[in-house]
């Protein structure tokens, strides 16, 4: 099947191997569940190495956290079922909430406590008295589990996560210069937005790999630092091509040819195009100096020369990031003790930070919350022998697919492969089962669907269907050292899980619709109020208020498409904020006349920034027009190009500045 690779392969005969030791040595231990042990291996294992050690890690802790909340509330409050069920339910929410909030893979602890606490804490409602010993042994079987998936993991033929996030970091470089190519064609002038979602993509499962780095024994603690120095790289490229873009598109608009900027146009093309070879690299360098000197207007340049001059700024820009990522992901490869001297200090203007959405996260948590109480009282009504089982199986799935803006098909996918899982058991159960004697015929009749699972788990493709059929299969099983099956409570078991799921379904469809177009204008929102603070002079920490907004730049591109948004405009608020930032820092050097009027730039910009129009008021354009003529007699560069590019953010479709009236004004 050229479906699936050698490593899947690999990666199934592996994970089969550490399911079955766990199996084993669950059986030796007598533990009381050692069908959770099994499962753990299925839901730890990865094909990295390091991804496999660092989701066992977090694992262990979020079962500790989870199985010590059940501890804390099924004792003290068994005697008020409605009081247990709504701490269970708000002890779900809470750490959803927590864990949307951190969106690593280090909030894994959060979600897992937050189900781990219903997975233990229901089935002993009944005997109170248990609840202590059902933790332990829980967390016994767990452990069990997440310590086999990482010795086989570790030990036989071990994947590290270091040389992947290389193989990543190439393509990215690949994917980058093929977005700078088509933006630095004429004819294209914008690049589009298959290209930003191609990159954010990359950047979001690289910087996903780069987290269990510090889990893997084959990687250097120095490439830790080089991931963390290349991320913020290749962040800034993001608004370097869309300010190439329009540039490239103003100057089109003026008309006109200049032969000496096409020329380095031209030539910026076919060096960022170019294979890294020594030829490439001394044209790169010459083509870096001709752009240094082109990018320095004169003060009594036109508005057209100060277009060239800030493309010729963003282009050496462009340069110096394909270099420096270039340099990073080399020495991260070939681990070498330092790459070649890096170029752009990106440090100065964005800090890789998180975008915090606490309305979203919050919105989730009641979500589950809300079924999971449902489920309770479902059961508490019914006196539903099998209650506790929808009501874990509720909080399970809810947590898993919590993240999504629209959980409910996910929830259902899970439920419809879970009733598959369920027949594939019954099978197991009534017809081969009674035959196995021994372990190791056991361990020869599990192998044909386990190792499915395993290559089904392998690909992202197919994980959605891998995921449910392995961990529901040994747990509707209940898998024991010695045979035991009762039809009955099979059926209602299978049946309570089923339902759990449903009622997840419709709880999530009935308060949590779709929430795409809702996630998308939050993030507009909150860029708009960026911006008004990076306009304010007394506001501080600029380079986290733009890595912030480049943070919603990521969690808008996925969704962008779906709503009807544009990541040119996202990528305009984010170039907006870098060149008010730039301009303050400008106006550090000035004092006098020149700084009021710089002044009085950003309070206009404030003001209209808060009122939330939908385009700057004609006192902005005005104030930008005021602020160029100060800049050209202060002969500031940076603050001269820094506001062509805001003017041309904000006040791109307006006719070019007339040097007369600004500086007349200022006479």
């Amino acid at each position: 099947m050229t479906f699936f690779s050698g490593s899947h392969w690999l990666f199934t005969v592996k994970t089969f191997v550490a399911g079955m030791t766990a199996l084993a040595v669950s059986f030796w231990l007598d533990l009381p569940r050692p069908y959770w042990a099994l499962a753990s291996v299925y839901i730890a294992s990865q094909p990295l190495s390091g991804a496999t050690t660092s989701k066992a890690a977090y694992r262990a802790a979020g079962t500790l956290l989870g199985a010590a909340g059940a501890v804390l509330m099924v004792p003290n409050l068994v005697d008020m079922p409605l009081a247990l069920a709504l701490a269970m339910s708000i002890w779900a929410g809470l750490c959803l909430y927590l864990a949307l909030l951190d969106r690593t893979p280090r909030g894994y602890v959060f979600m897992l406590a937050g189900y781990t606490a219903a997975i233990v804490g229901f089935p002993a409602v009944d005997a109170p008295e248990t609840i202590f010993d059902l933790a332990l042994s829980r967390t016994e079987e767990i452990l069990v589990g997440i310590a086999c998936a990482t010795l086989v993991s570790r030990l036989v033929f071990p994947r590290s996560v270091g040389p992947v996030v290389a193989e990543r970091l190439d393509a990215w470089l690949l994917h980058g210069r093929a977005a700078a190519v088509d933006a630095l064609d004429p004819e294209r002038r914008m690049a589009n937005d298959a290209h930003w979602l191609r990159l954010v993509t990359d950047v979001v499962e690289i910087e996903m790999l780069a987290t269990h780095l510090a889990f893997d024994a084959a990687v250097e603690r120095r490439s830790l630092d080089r991931v963390r120095r290349i991320v913020p790289r290749m962040l800034m490229l993001f608004p370097v091509l869309s300010a190439i873009s329009d540039r490239l598109a103003a100057l089109v608009d003026l008309g006109g040819e200049s032969e000496r900027i096409w020329s380095l146009v031209e030539r910026a093309r076919a060096v960022v195009a170019a294979p890294e070879s020594a030829d490439a690299h001394e044209d790169a360098t010459e083509l870096r100096r001709d752009l240094a000197a082109a990018a320095s207007p004169s003060l009594d340049a036109s508005w057209r020369a100060l277009v060239e001059a800030s493309l010729c700024q963003r282009l050496r820009e462009l340069l110096d990031i394909l270099h420096d990522c270039a340099a990073l992901t080399r020495a991260l490869a070939e681990k070498k003790a330092e790459p070649a001297p890096l170029r752009l200090t990106i440090e100065l203007r964005i800090e890789r930070v998180r975008h915090l959405d606490h309305g979203s996260a919050l919105h989730a948590a009641f979500t589950l919350a809300c079924a999971i109480f449902a489920c309770c009282l479902l059961w508490i009504v019914t006196a539903w022998p099998e209650g506790s089982i929808a009501a874990m199986m509720a909080a399970i799935v809810g947590s898993l697919y919590a993240s999504q803006d629209d959980p409910t098909p996910s929830i259902a996918g899970f439920a419809e492969w879970t009733i598959l899982a369920a027949m594939i058991a019954g099978v197991y159960l009534f017809a081969i089962l009674p035959h196995v004697h021994n372990f190791e015929t056991l361990a020869l009749a599990l192998a044909p669907v386990y190792l499915a699972f395993g290559l089904l788990i392998a690909s992202p493709q197919t994980i959605r269907i891998g995921l449910p059929l392995a961990i529901v299969t040994p747990t509707a099983m209940a898998l024991q050292e010695l045979y035991s099956a009762e039809a009955e409570a099979f059926v209602n078991s299978s049946l309570a899980m089923s339902a759990g799921m449903v009622l997840m379904a419709i709880v999530t469809a009935a308060i949590r619709p779709a929430g795409a177009q809702w996630r998308a204008r939050r993030y507009a929102r909150a860029n708009r109020a960026a911006l008004v603070q990076a306009a304010d002079l007394r506001a501080g920490n600029d380079e986290r208020l733009m890595g912030l907004m480049l943070d919603r730049l990521f969690l808008l591109a996925p969704i962008a498409h779906a709503v009807g948004h544009t990541l040119p405009q996202a990528l305009c608020d984010l170039r907006t904020g870098l060149n008010i930032l730039d301009a303050r820092r400008a106006r550090s050097t000035l004092d006098g006349a020149p700084r009021r009027r710089i002044d009085a730039l950003l309070m206009h910009l404030s003001r209209s920034f808060r009122a939330a129009a939908p385009t700057p008021s004609r006192a902005s354009l005005q104030a930008i027009d005021r602020a160029l003529a100060t800049a050209r007699r202060a002969g500031d560069e940076r603050l001269l190009l820094s506001l062509v590019g805001l003017r041309r953010c904000l006040f791109a479709t307006e006719p070019a500045p007339e040097r007369s009236s600004t500086e007349a004004d200022i006479a």
